[in-house]
This record gives C-alpha cells, structure tokens and sequence, in this order.
C-alpha cells in the first residue's frame, strides 16, 4: 500500500475511487465502506484511495483530547491488510475544517487526489457543513455514493461502544464490533529475564500510552504477536509486575510457537488482543505466580488449539 502524507502540491497521477475519515478503529461499519470502495475500484480499473485525518477531526472541531482507538500507523496497517492501494494522511486543522465541501471536493478530491468516484456512510460529514448540507456533494460530474454501515446483528458500529467494551474489559465483544482482534504496536525492549527464571521466557515490548490509545486493563490477554513474516500465538502481560516490586507498564509475550527468529530489539511488532482472561493481582510468592501462568497458558492453548 501506498503511504502519502497530503501536502499542497499533491498530484496522484492514476484515477482513484476515495472515502475519507478518521476510521477509528476500522471496525465492521469502516470495513463494508472500505470493500464496497474496493470493489469499486476494481471495477473501474482504477485505485482504491482512502483519505483519513490527523490528528482526528475532534480534536479540532470540539479543541478536546481524543484518546483513539488506532494510531495513525496502526490505521496504516488494518487498511494494508484489507488491500487499499493508497491512503492519503491529511493534516486536519482550522483551515481545513472551514473549507466549503465544494472547495474540498474540487481541489483535493478530484484534482490532487485525482479521484472520479466518492462513497461515504450514512451520517457521515465533512466540510463547512454551515454551507453545505451532509452527505452528497450534489455535483452531476462527480459520482458520489452513500451507503448504509451496518455491523454486528444488523445494527451500525460505534467507535465509541467499543472504546467502553475495551476500558471494561470485554476485549471479547470489541473484537466482534472491530471484526479482528484488537491492534497495538509495540516496540521491542530488553527485558529483566524473569519470565525466563520463571520457566516461561518472554518477549518485551514498551506499553502505548494511555493518553494516545485505549489500553485495557492490566492483565493476561490471548493474543498474537507478528513482525515480517512471523506470526506467534501466546499469552500477552500487560502491567507493572506487582509481584517482583512494580516496574514501569510494559508488555511481555510468551510464545506457544517456536520462535524461529526473534523480533528486533527496537523494532515494532504488532500485538493482536482476542479474549481478555484474567486481571493483574499480586502474588504472595513465586511459586504462586508460576502456578497461576501455568493455568492461564492452559486456558489459551485450549483457545487457540481446542486442547
């Protein structure tokens, strides 16, 4: 996928069918919009462009802080794996949320981005909707497509559902709203060795900050671990090892798979939550702790394995 972060001389050279948003999370309702552009594309013979914004458009419109659901590389990533040729990254600030819609869609979609189809979701805005209504652009010689986004049990997809069900714990039933496990980057710390004199040997990764992204609770998770071309299944730590005497949040990952080749100290991985098992606590001694991972390792070997 082709990575463009939008300045004002942007051409895209070949034609493109776009949507545009924040696309927090990706979630199902994104994703229908993302295959009907898709498939759209594919029938013009055209790219695939999805335009998404930085910071999110809230920050600007409401001047507050908006903890997400995907950072901006994590956004990259989702949309890769759903096959979007290009996605354009734009700057949202004050000049381009007063920008009239017609404005927007005759000098950034259809010249810069080179784009000759538009599709949008229900209830979807963009530009100064002060001077122009929602939805369509209402130009005869551009194409602009709205289309319903609904999800789970015929019902539309909230971002912000799913940020409650992730803060609550029900990693589960996020993941059922987002349609795939839900993302965080890490990158790869040296760890103290203790998963390893524990018996139980982990990869470390640096925690996101909660002030970026929704981070669930500390605890054990199933998850997955990928970087290049490997994939891991294991149990995922995320906290601050109250047993041992506290340390920063980090997570750690131990691997059911064999380890071919480890992920670089300093490179990004990513980490795929499924199911959420149990909360951190601490332990009165070691051989509690061990006896406690020795159970959560079974509970996730059954999950991913039916053992």
């Amino acid at each position: 996928m082709q990575r463009i972060y939008y300045e004002e001389g942007l051409i895209l050279p070949e034609k493109t069918i776009a949507a545009l948003g924040n696309f927090d999370g990706v979630h199902n309702g994104h994703r229908i919009l993302i295959e009907k552009v898709l498939l759209r594309a594919k029938q013009l013979r055209v790219k695939s462009c999805i335009v998404t914004f930085e910071p999110h458009t809230r920050e600007v419109v409401q001047k507050s802080c908006v903890i997400k659901l995907t950072t901006t590389d994590e956004k990259l990533l989702l949309f890769e794996n759903l096959g979007v040729d290009i996605c354009v990254i734009i700057p949202f600030d004050q000049k381009m949320l007063e920008m009239p819609k017609d404005e927007f869609q005759r000098e950034i979609l259809q010249k810069q981005l080179n784009c000759i189809e538009f599709i949008s979701g229900e209830n979807q805005k963009y530009g100064n909707l002060q001077k122009n209504p929602p939805n369509t652009f209402g130009k005869n010689d551009f194409p602009d497509a709205v289309i319903s986004l609904y999800g789970e049990n015929n019902t539309i997809v909230s971002s912000t559902e799913i940020r409650k069900l992730l803060l609550a714990a029900r990693v589960d039933e996020a993941v059922n709203l987002l349609g795939h496990p839900y993302l965080i980057m890490g990158t790869r710390i040296r760890g103290k060795q203790l998963g390893t004199v524990l018996g139980y040997p982990t990869l470390n990764f640096t925690s996101p900050s909660v002030m970026e992204k929704i981070v669930p609770p500390s605890g054990v998770y199933v998850a997955e671990v990928s970087y290049g071309k490997h994939s891991l299944k294991g149990c995922l730590y995320y906290g601050d090892c109250p047993t041992f005497g506290n340390r920063e949040l980090h997570i750690e990952f131990f691997s059911l798979d064999e380890i071919i080749s480890d992920p670089a100290v300093g490179g990004e991985c990513a980490l795929w939550l499924h199911r959420f098992i149990r909360r951190d606590k601490k332990f009165d001694s070691q051989e509690e702790l061990v006896e406690q991972i020795s159970a959560d390792v079974k509970i996730i070997k059954r999950y991913f394995f039916k053992e």
